[in-house]
């Protein structure tokens, strides 16, 4: 059973701060499943949360852009989104094994001695912002994973072969979906291939992959290529990056462009 509860350690939440959230940990701590930030009455949108990130035990493990980001992200994977609320989910509802595949990378605040998160708000939010939060919790679980959501921004002068150079060793693990934003022009990647050292593992051209996630109830977005490697819901099909050495995302594209690419993967809590 979930349980809901007010989350009222919700500090700083004025235009141009960054507010931060601090929840419970240690001893008979709850496992967080998704933290819902409540927008209502000052004309606040998820567009004015600019960034949002995570801290465990002090290290950085979530670094996700802003509300309008994740209410895509929640748009492709077909789940309800609304102006009013900005949701961080750290579950796979729609993993299709059970239980344990779908709540595999929820949070066990009680192996953690601090959970901080925090929004940056936009200097043009509404002078009088504000927002509440609840979170979505179970008991406490020896679950061993965290979900893990880390960025970087690369640059392409030229159109053809671009080359993305994937987290691996220490610093990957069991990759889900790598999101990759047409921050230039929307539409321009046509093809994408996966090396893991000198074998493909993955290779589809855009159109084929976007329909793939159509016939498993996903909806693509403009200007965002999903590689999703569960997309059919069963978590054996992630990437583990976490045991090779070099593993490169090759995308076609018919023109120079840059991207904003974000890494969703399940690590081992130990890992932080």
């Amino acid at each position: 059973m979930s349980f809901k509860l007010r989350a009222t350690n919700l500090q700083n939440v004025r235009a141009g701060n960054v507010a931060t959230l601090k929840l419970p940990t240690g001893n008979n701590a709850p496992t967080l499943d998704k933290v819902i930030f409540s927008l209502f009455g000052t004309g606040i949108l998820p567009s004015h949360i600019t960034s949002i990130r995570g801290k465990a035990n002090g290290r950085l493990f979530y670094d996700e852009a802003g509300g309008d980001t994740l209410n895509m992200r929640d748009a492709y994977r077909g789940v309800f989104n609304s102006n009013g609320f900005v949701t961080l989910d750290f579950t796979e509802a729609k993993a299709r094994n059970g239980a344990v595949e779908q709540l595999m990378s929820s949070i066990p605040m009680s192996m953690l001695q601090d959970l901080t998160f925090e929004l940056t708000l936009a200097s043009g939010a509404p002078v009088d912002t504000s927002m509440t939060a609840q979170i979505v919790v179970r008991q406490p679980t020896n679950n061993p994973y965290i979900l893990k959501k880390l960025n970087t921004s690369v640059s392409f002068s030229a159109s053809g072969e671009q080359i993305l150079f994937l987290p691996t060793g220490g610093a990957g693990g069991k990759l889900k979906r790598i999101w990759i934003h047409e921050l230039g022009t929307a539409g321009t990647i046509t093809d994408l291939t996966i090396r893991v050292g000198n074998s493909i593992a993955y290779e589809t051209s855009r159109a084929q992959l976007e329909y793939s996630q159509k016939t498993n109830n996903l909806t693509p977005q403009a200007g965002l290529v999903v590689v999703d490697f569960v997309e059919d819901g069963n978590l054996a099909g992630v990437l583990d990056t976490g045991s090779s050495s070099g593993v490169e995302l090759r995308v076609i594209s018919n023109a120079a462009n840059n991207y904003k690419v974000y890494y969703e993967f399940i690590d081992p809590i130990g890992r932080l």
